[in-house]
C-alpha cells in the first residue's frame, strides 16, 4: 500500500497538488457561508422541558426564548413622559420586521419599577431571521436619541453576541496561532519550504471541510452549533499540521540514508501507517461524544469526523505529493546519536521507579482541584463583563427577581383530571414544602382544561439542591400527566443527560482506542497503559481549569466550567494525545522488532520521536492555546483545556511516565496471549 502511494505521488504528483488546490479555491467561497447555516450552542435536551416551553408559548402565551428591552430613566422626568417613550419606542419596535411586542410595562405594572421598565418581545422565525431582526430592532435603538437608556437582553440576543464574539475569537487566535505554528515548523523541519506543507495541508483540510458542513446544513435544513465554528478550524489546522510535521519529518530522515522516491515510500510505509492508526483512534475518541444526545454534541462531533476524515485524505495524498514535487528542495535530516534527549532518556531509564514516583505526584496535584470543580450550563455571564446583553442581564435579575428565587412552571389539570390530581391539589401539597416561597396560579388563554401554577423555589437554578427538587418533584407527579418548565428543569435535564450518558461514552472511547492499538502494536499491555496515561493527563488538565477559572487566577474572571468544556476536551485531547502516543509507540516498536532488545528499543524510539512529539504538541499549543485571550469564558476554556492536556501529555507524560513504565515493565510490553510482536 504504502509503495503504490509513493508510485502515485511519483507519477501523478503535480497533478494531485493542483487537484486539491483547486478544490480548496472552489470551497473556500463556501466555506465562508459557515455561519449562516449556524444556529445557538445547542445545549438542549428532547425531554419534558421542551414539551412544557411548547405548551407555556401555546396556551399561556409565554413565549419560549423572549427577547427583553430594558428601558432606564436617569433622570428625573415625570412618570408621565417615561411612559410615553415607552409607548412610542414599543410601537416603532411592533414594525419592525420579525419583532412582535408580547409584554409591556405599560400594562403589567410589576414590569417597572422606579426609573426602570422591562418589555418582553417574540421573535419568530429561523436563527438567521431572529439575526437579521435583532440587528434591525439595534438600529432603532440607536436612533431613538437621548433621554431614555435601552439595551437588549435574553437567551436570543447573548447567543447572537457569543456568535459575533466567538468569530472575532477565531479570526484573533488563527492571527497567532498559525504564525506561532509556521515559525516552530521552520525550526523543526530545517526551512521555511518544509514548513509550508503542513500549514498548506491545514489551510486546505479546514477550508473544504467547512465548505462541507455547510453543504449538510443548507441541504438537510439541519441548525448547526455555534460551536462548529470554533471546533473546526482548531481541530483542522492543529491535526493536519501535526499528520503532516510527521510525515515531511520522516522523509528527511529517510533522505539521509535512501534515494528520494525510496525515502517517500519508507516514510509513507512508517510514518503514514502512523497517521493511519491515529486517525481511527481520533475519529472513535470524537464519535464516542455522541452517545450524549444533544445537537451541540451532535455538530462539533459531525464538525470534528468530517475534518477528520478530509485531514487524513490531505495528509496521505497532498503531502506525499508536495514531498515528491519538493523532493531535491526537501533538507535531509541526520539525527544525532548524543544529544540531551538521549541524556535525559538514559537518566530516567536508570532509575524509573523514582521519576515515576515524581511524574505522579506532580500530576496528582493536578488532579486534586478536580474534587471542586462546579459545572455550569453558560448564560450571560459567558460574555465579557462590559457586553451590552450580560449587563441588561444582570440589572433585570437585580430590579425585578428577588435574589436567590427560582421560578419552576407546573402545566396541570385545570379541574380534577382523569390521573386524579389538579393544579390545586398540586398547589395545596407544595405548600407545605419548605423550599417553596410562594405560588401564583394562572388559568389558559385558549380553549384549554389546563392550568398554570409558577412555583417560586428558593435557590439559584445552577445549585445541584435546586436540581434534585426538580428531579424528585417531577417523579412524584409521574403518571398525572402534569409538565414541568423553566431554567431550573431546563439546567436539570441537560445536566443529567451529560452525566447520565457519559459512562457509556467514556467506555466505547477506551475499550475502541485500546482494541485499535492491541492490533496495531501487538501488545495487549501497552494499549491499557497509553489510555491510562491519557486519562490522567486529561484529568490533569480538568484540575488546571478548575483551578483557573473557579477560583479566577492570574486575571480570569471567577466561574463555573462549562457543562460541555470537559466534554469537548476529553474527545479531542484524548484523540490528539493518542495521536503522539502512536508515533511514538511506532518507532518504538520498529527498533524493536529490528533488534529485540527491549531497552535499545525504547532508548531508540524517544530519542528519535521525542523532538519531533515535543514540536507537534508546541505546535497544537500555538494553535490552541490563543483562544485563552477569548471573550467568550467556554471558548477560552476550551483553548487553555486542550493546551494544558497536550503540554502535561507532552513533558510528564512522554518524557517521563512512558520511558519510565516502559523501563519497569520490560519484555511485558509486548506480551500478547494470542500474538507474537
Amino acid at each position: 500500500m504504502s509503495r503504490r502511494m509513493a508510485e502515485l505521488a511519483a507519477a501523478y504528483g503535480r497533478w494531485i497538488v493542483r487537484g486539491w488546490l483547486l478544490l480548496a479555491a472552489l470551497a473556500l467561497p463556501l466555506a465562508l457561508k459557515l455561519p449562516s447555516v449556524l444556529g445557538d450552542h445547542g445545549l438542549v435536551t428532547d425531554g419534558a422541558f421542551a414539551q412544557a416551553q411548547t405548551r407555556l408559548e401555546r396556551e399561556f402565551l409565554l413565549p419560549e426564548e423572549p427577547l427583553y428591552l430594558l428601558f432606564h430613566d436617569p433622570s428625573d422626568r415625570p412618570e408621565k413622559t417615561f411612559r410615553e417613550r415607552i409607548s412610542r419606542f414599543l410601537d416603532e419596535a411592533d414594525r419592525v420586521s420579525g419583532v412582535n411586542v408580547a409584554a409591556s410595562p405599560l400594562n403589567k405594572p410589576g414590569m417597572k419599577r422606579g426609573g426602570y421598565a422591562y418589555a418582553m418581545l417574540t421573535l419568530p422565525g429561523s436563527p438567521r431571521e431572529r439575526s437579521e431582526a435583532i440587528d434591525r430592532l439595534r438600529g432603532r435603538i440607536a436612533a431613538a436619541g437621548p433621554g431614555m437608556e435601552i439595551a437588549m437582553t435574553g437567551k436570543t440576543v447573548v447567543q447572537e453576541d457569543v456568535n459575533r464574539s466567538s468569530k472575532r475569537d477565531l479570526l484573533a487566535a488563527e492571527a497567532i496561532g498559525v504564525p506561532a505554528a509556521f515559525v516552530l515548523l521552520a525550526l523543526s523541519l530545517g526551512g521555511l519550504l518544509p514548513a509550508a506543507i503542513p500549514i498548506a495541508a491545514g489551510c486546505i483540510s479546514t477550508v473544504i471541510a467547512m465548505a462541507a458542513l455547510y453543504g449538510i446544513g443548507a441541504l438537510s435544513g439541519a441548525t448547526l452549533s455555534v460551536f462548529v465554528q470554533d471546533v473546526i478550524p482548531m481541530v483542522g489546522m492543529a491535526v493536519s499540521i501535526d499528520f503532516a510535521l510527521l510525515i515531511v519529518s520522516r522523509f528527511g530522515e529517510e533522505k539521509a540514508r535512501r534515494a528520494e522516491p525510496d525515502a517517500l515510500e519508507a516514510a509513507f510505509r512508517t510514518s503514514g501507517r502512523a497517521v493511519a492508526v491515529s486517525v481511527c483512534c481520533v475519529l472513535l475518541a470524537v464519535a464516542g461524544t455522541l452517545w450524549i444526545r444533544m445537537p451541540i454534541f451532535r455538530s462539533v462531533a459531525l464538525g470534528t469526523l468530517v475534518v477528520l476524515a478530509v485531514s487524513a485524505v490531505v495528509n496521505l495524498t497532498f503531502v506525499p505529493a508536495m514531498l515528491y514535487v519538493l523532493r531535491r528542495r526537501i533538507p535531509a535530516r541526520i539525527e544525532r546519536s548524543g544529544g540531551l534527549l538521549r541524556i535525559w532518556i538514559s537518566s530516567v531509564m536508570r532509575k524509573p521507579g523514582v521519576w515515576a514516583v515524581f511524574a505522579l505526584a506532580v500530576m496528582a496535584a493536578c488532579w486534586l482541584p478536580v474534587r471542586t470543580m462546579q459545572l455550569g450550563v453558560p448564560g450571560p455571564e459567558s460574555l465579557p463583563k462590559n457586553q451590552e446583553s450580560r449587563l441588561a442581564s444582570e440589572l433585570l435579575l437585580e430590579r425585578f427577581q428577588p435574589w436567590n428565587v427560582t421560578p419552576v412552571y407546573v402545566i396541570a389539570a385545570a379541574g380534577r383530571g382523569e390521573t386524579g390530581i389538579s393544579a390545586e391539589s398540586i398547589g395545596r401539597i407544595l405548600q407545605g414544602d419548605p423550599r417553596v416561597l410562594g405560588i401564583d396560579g394562572t388559568a389558559a388563554r385558549a380553549k384549554s382544561d389546563a392550568a398554570l401554577l409558577t412555583v417560586w423555589l428558593r435557590g439559584d437554578p445552577a445549585s445541584e439542591e435546586t436540581r434534585r427538587w426538580v428531579r424528585n418533584f417531577e417523579a412524584a407527579l409521574a403518571d398525572t400527566g402534569a409538565l414541568i418548565g423553566g431554567e431550573a428543569k431546563y439546567r436539570q435535564e441537560v445536566h443529567d443527560e451529560v452525566f447520565g450518558r457519559i459512562a457509556p461514552a467514556l467506555g466505547f472511547i477506551l475499550l475502541s482506542n485500546g482494541l485499535v492499538l492491541a492490533a496495531a502494536f501487538r501488545s495487549l499491555l501497552l494499549p491499557i497503559k497509553a489510555v491510562l496515561m491519557n486519562l490522567a493527563g486529561i484529568a490533569a488538565s480538568f484540575g488546571l481549569l478548575a483551578w483557573l477559572f473557579q477560583a479566577g487566577r492570574f486575571g480570569l474572571e471567577p466561574t463555573d466550567i462549562a457543562i460541555m468544556i470537559p466534554v469537548f476536551v476529553f474527545g479531542l485531547a484524548f484523540g490528539v494525545s493518542m495521536d503522539y502516543g502512536v508515533f511514538l509507540l511506532s518507532r518504538i516498536y520498529e527498533s524493536y522488532r529490528e533488534t529485540g532488545d527491549h531497552d535499545a528499543a525504547v532508548r531508540e524510539g524517544l530519542a528519535s520521536s521525542g523532538r519531533i512529539i515535543t514540536a507537534a504538541a508546541a505546535i497544537m499549543i500555538a494553535v490552541t492555546a490563543p483562544f485563552a485571550v477569548a471573550g467568550v469564558s467556554g471558548v477560552k476554556q476550551l483553548g487553555i483545556g486542550i493546551a494544558a492536556a497536550l503540554f502535561l501529555d507532552a513533558t510528564l507524560i512522554r518524557m517521563v511516565l512512558v520511558p519510565a513504565l516502559m523501563k519497569l515493565l520490560g519484555k511485558w510490553n509486548w506480551w500478547m496471549p494470542f500474538a507474537k510482536p
